[in-house]
């Protein structure tokens, strides 16, 4: 879902993985950078959830306070799940 997405943005994204090397392979494909959960979040107008569900709560703790805005692809994650997690609209 992630690729797609990215695939579909004009400009060069931001991205970010837990290890895997996906978003180095896809940060080079689109010219983007990968960097680290915070990172992206620090520079990221938009920071866009597409991780597995059961990383959420690790994820928002990580992150959380960095991000400007956040829009999830999760399914399960209610809005108010995210709103009492990133308190960001």
């Amino acid at each position: 879902m992630a690729r797609a997405l990215a695939r579909g943005w004009g400009d060069p994204v931001l991205v970010s993985d837990s290890g895997s090397g996906r978003a180095k392979a896809l940060a080079d494909e689109l010219g983007g950078e990968a960097l680290s959960n915070v990172e992206v979040a620090d520079r990221a107008d938009l920071v866009v959830l597409c991780h597995k569900p059961a990383q959420f709560k690790a994820v928002a703790a990580e992150i959380a306070g960095h991000a400007k805005a956040v829009a999830s692809v999760l399914s399960g994650v209610h809005v108010a799940e995210l709103r009492g997690a990133y308190g960001v609209p």
